[in-house]
């Protein structure tokens, strides 16, 4: 899998030029130092957040983990592997959701601001586990095809991971859909990310919930990252 970093050699110096900007004023428009940029794109992963969430603040519970996440994006080397997607685990209410779907607003920004809008394999899908397997009780597993299948797979967020119904049924045929999903996303690991939000402990409910297969396999696929704090909600 190619991060941005990969795909923007020079993204450390590219920044959007307003479009308030005069035509006068765009044609004077200097390239930023690496450090004016590099600031700009750091301000910018918080707006995201704020985006989802607008009480949304920078603390000592975060702090740490936003560093971690801007470096993990850019393809910075850092506290995360770059190889992996994210798992965000922890109790309701400390922000698991806003951070992801924030993060999902932040590559679709640095996407349209520096490649035009094309996707490039930058972006990602979000969904809930909830939908997934609603949508296998309403279509099958053609249903599932399009977290699935890899000529139409892509990159991919599943919210709220233990708190769907665990036998989805078509037709009186009943499946665990997140457990079917992540066994064979698991398969395109190295071509597609997939992210996690949940309240279940990885390390203790996994294997309860998607049997030992999974659970064995969660820290091959993803950074697995304990959100704490009190809860923002």
């Amino acid at each position: 899998m190619e991060t941005i970093g990969n795909l923007i050699q020079n993204q450390t110096k590219v920044l959007p030029v307003s479009n308030q900007l005069s035509s006068a004023n765009r044609a004077n428009h200097k390239q930023w130092s690496r450090e004016q940029a590099d600031m700009y794109w750091r301000n910018q992963l918080v707006v995201s957040m704020k985006s989802v969430s607008p009480a949304f603040t920078v603390d000592d519970s975060n702090r740490q983990l936003l560093k971690a996440l801007y470096q993990w994006i850019w393809g910075m080397p850092g506290m995360l592997d770059l190889d992996k997607g994210l798992l965000l685990h922890g109790p309701i209410g400390v922000g698991k959701s806003t951070l992801l779907k924030g993060l999902q607003n932040y590559a679709a920004k640095i996407a349209r601001y520096c490649i035009g809008g094309a996707d490039a394999g930058l972006t990602f899908q979000f969904t809930s586990a909830a939908e997934i397997a609603l949508l296998f009780a309403e279509k099958g597993i053609v249903g599932l095809n399009q977290y699935t299948d890899r000529s139409c797979m892509h990159n991919l967020a599943i919210d709220e991971v233990g708190r769907e119904p665990m036998d989805a049924k078509h037709f009186g045929t009943g499946i665990n859909a997140i457990q079917t999903v992540l066994q064979l996303r698991y398969e395109q690991r190295y071509c597609f990310y997939t992210h996690m939000t949940t309240n279940l402990d990885p390390d203790k409910e996994f294997s309860q919930r998607y049997g030992d297969y999974i659970a064995d396999r969660v820290k091959e696929m993803f950074n697995v990252i304990k959100i704490e704090g009190e809860s923002r909600r």
